[in-house]
């Protein structure tokens, strides 16, 4: 018996990847391998060989000559114990980098980044294959297709060295990758044998499928699944560029469900058992650690049509009853979306299983045909990472380069352009405090550190993206592209259709919540002058508590639908996402501006100083496009009502807004229907994504106080899920006030 196990196999599958039994037999040990794939590549690199030849060949002995295991609880196979060689070299390339033709850049950058300015960096950790085409042509297909490419270019005469270079790399991983899944085949048979009963039959399905995997493509949904699962660890783990999400589960296996249900090799519940085998086996691979792995279900697939299909509920179905915090998974909700999706994600969230986000296809669509993609790519955006949309397979998005802190420009144009910290000049000469007569001028200033700042980061990644093929070839991934393949050049040399790159603006309500506090003391009411203002926040509002109360209790705050703070906020921001989303970068693409922290509110938080909303210095600055902590007075209505006062279609690298509602407003029928309807009018109003947490304070408490009670207790933290009981004590704190702020 082949299903009907996965009950009675599943804690034993968690474990998996704690206690690993190798065949010692099956290929050399860890302290062997390494030196041999240390040998390889220095004597490779001696010759003069180029590094996507080298990273290759260290690839290629990884898969050769590593140890393997098969996994008798599973229905999945891919115990490699590739002990992370081929990222070793990776990150000894990238040492060298910075260290000799980088150096400078790397100076700069960390001296910003030490400021507490920006952050800047190279990105090879949000990539997405081309899911529809590794799935269509399998890994034998897709090593057909370079090898049909190279054989064009040689016979038209037109092949460049470079080209050779590519095309011999990708034959030389791809044709790994065979020998490979051969291996794990012959170890599961191996293991058939020796077995009997339900272990035997497991062992010759699992060999018969990895079996057909080397001959062709998938043909069935296990196979679909055993190849995507396995083309994840070879990408991530062994070669090292991290897989920020698995597609649209609901549409790439969609064909391959239908037919083994019509075909009578599958039943609806078998399949729901392969998809708990498949959530799991991540869930045992990171837990709730390194952000997850995503995914999306619904969205649309054109005008009019809807994705969602049977395959979507039965995903929910699986993924709802194993009540895991890892994969997450994004909800794109179109025009066309069954209203009952957004209800039952809602069901999900409200009784614990909070490891979801809401995308709008209506904000989504207009803005990825802002940055160039074709109405039909448009459709096939992928979430990347947290909420990033990227066209699948078209685009090499880069959705994590970094971007600079908006409300330390603020702490610039008030000291113009030094950094009050350290003394340095950290911005642009803008002007003595005094010199601002004017609110507008003011903002004009403040506008103009942050475009320096955008300038900084900008340059910083350009000269990073120059040596992106000194760092990081990509063999592997880059064969999954078809232009990569069309044009015989690697996915981070340009290759791709788009090759665009990631900008964030951070602290958004810190920044508008300042800015209208300076603007009602020194310009409105003439309170104190602008000097006397930052002289105040320079000695961290010593002696001035009852003013910082004050402040901190004024309502006139982001996130409650107050014309003043938002129009401030809604005017510079938008000025410069257009400025970021205007410049080119180092691959031939273009930046694209975002709007969200993620979890560095507190890290932005400790190298800034006191601000005009009443923070002090050191304290996290405000979470993606959320208010202030605890300053959201007016609800969650209110809250979404100033967010989409912002034309998010400017921040095509996406914006995202937190909610904490308490249990009692989503309880019974009439609050699921409120629930859904507050997601509904987010998006109806012109928001992109959407998440949170329902939690009673009281309970966060006792996790906090009784952990040993609570391990199961998931929280949302940005654009992933993870344990209470996990979190820091200055994060679970945070949540605790956000909670009793709900209440």
């Amino acid at each position: 018996m082949i299903f009907g196990q996965f009950a009675r196999c599943r804690a034993a599958a968690e474990e998996q990847y704690r206690a690993v039994k190798w065949d010692e037999n099956s290929g050399l040990a860890p302290e062997a391998l390494r030196e041999k794939v240390e040998a390889l590549t220095e004597m490779l690199t001696a010759k003069g060989e180029p590094k996507p030849l080298i990273k290759a060949r260290a690839f290629e002995t990884v898969l050769d000559d590593a140890q393997i295991a098969v996994e008798e609880n599973d229905l999945f196979q891919d115990h490699l114990r590739h002990g992370n060689l081929v990222q070793a070299q990776r990150r000894k390339w990238i040492a060298e980098t910075m260290a000799g033709p980088l150096a400078e850049t790397e100076a700069l950058r960390a001296g910003m980044n030490a400021l507490g300015l920006l952050t800047a960096n190279y990105d090879f950790g949000h990539t997405v294959p081309d899911w529809y085409d590794v799935l269509k042509l399998g890994i034998p297909g897709l090593l057909k297709r370079v090898t049909d490419a190279r054989a064009e270019k040689e016979e038209n005469g037109t092949l460049t060295g470079d080209q050779a270079v590519f095309y011999e790399s990708c034959e030389i991983t791809y044709r790994a990758v065979l020998r490979c899944i051969r291996r794990l085949e012959g170890a599961c048979r191996t293991r058939a044998a020796r077995a009997a009963g339900d272990l035997r039959d497991r062992m010759r399905y699992c060999a018969d499928d990895l079996g057909a995997l080397c001959e062709g493509a998938p043909g069935t949904l296990h196979q679909a699944l055993q190849l995507a699962y396995l083309f994840h660890i070879l990408q991530e783990e062994v070669e090292g560029e991290r897989l920020r999400s698995l597609g649209g589960l609901d549409r790439l296996y969609r064909g391959f469900y239908t037919r083994d249900l019509k075909n009578g090799t599958l039943t609806r519940e078998e399949a729901g058992e392969l998809f708990a085998y498949f959530f799991q086996k991540f869930h045992a691979l990171t837990g709730d650690t390194l952000f997850g792995e995503p995914l999306f279900i619904g969205g649309a697939l054109r005008e009019g049509e809807s994705a969602v299909n049977d395959l979507t509920w039965l995903i929910l179905d699986v993924y709802d009853a194993l009540g895991i915090a890892n994969p997450k998974i994004h909800v794109r909700v179109s025009p066309w979306c069954p209203k009952k999706l957004v209800r039952r994600v809602c069901d999900c969230i409200r009784r614990g299983n909070s490891s979801f986000v809401f995308i709008s296809d209506a904000c989504a669509l207009p803005m990825m045909r802002k940055v160039g993609c074709t109405e039909a790519e448009a459709y096939e955006y992928v979430p990347i990472g947290c909420y990033e949309p990227g066209i699948l397979g078209r685009e090499v998005a880069c959705t994590g380069n970094g971007g600079y802190v908006m409300p330390k420009a603020l702490e610039l144009a008030l000291h113009d352009g030094v950094d009050p910290v350290s003394g340095e000049r950290a911005g642009v000469p803008c002007g003595k405090a005094e010199s601002f007569d004017t609110f507008d001028k003011l903002k004009e200033a403040v506008l103009k550190e942050m475009l320096f700042l955008t300038d900084v980061c900008a340059r910083i990644v350009r000269d990073f993206e120059a040596y992106y093929m000194e760092m990081n070839p990509s063999p592997l991934f880059s064969a999954t592209m078809a232009e990569c393949v069309e044009k015989g050049m690697d996915a981070y040399a340009g290759g791709a259709k788009y090759n665009n790159s990631s900008l964030y603006l951070y602290g958004t309500a810190t920044l508008a919540d300042s800015l209208a506090m300076i603007d009602t003391l020194v310009y409105r009411s003439r309170e104190m002058t602008l000097q006397e203002l930052v002289g105040i926040l320079d000695s961290n509002w010593e002696g001035q508590e009852q003013l910082r109360l004050r402040i901190l209790r004024d309502g006139d705050k982001w996130g409650n639908d107050m014309a003043h703070p938002d129009g401030i906020c809604a005017e510079l921001t938008v000025k410069a996402a257009k400025y970021a989303n205007s410049l080119k970068n180092g691959r031939g693409g273009r930046f694209k501006a975002a709007m969200y922290t993620i979890d560095q509110n507190y890290r932005y938080g400790q190298r800034l100083g006191a601000t005009a909303d009443g923070r002090r210095a050191g304290e996290p600055v405000s979470r993606n496009l959320g208010a202030s902590s605890t300053m959201d007075r007016k609800g969650v209505t209110a809250l979404i009502a100033s967010c989409t006062k912002l034309d998010l279609t400017e921040f095509p690298t996406g914006s995202v807004l937190d909610f904490m509602l308490h249990p009692s407003a989503v309880a019974g029928e009439e609050g699921l229907e409120a629930f859904a309807g507050l997601i509904e009018s987010y998006m109806r109003l012109g928001g992109y994504a959407i998440h949170g947490n329902v939690f009673d304070a009281a309970v966060l408490r006792a996790a906090q106080e009784h952990p040993e009670e609570y391990r199961n207790l998931q929280v949302r933290v940005c654009g992933w899920n993870v344990y209470f009981v996990n979190l820091s004590r200055e994060e679970q704190d945070e949540f605790i006030r956000r909670a009793e702020a709900a209440s």
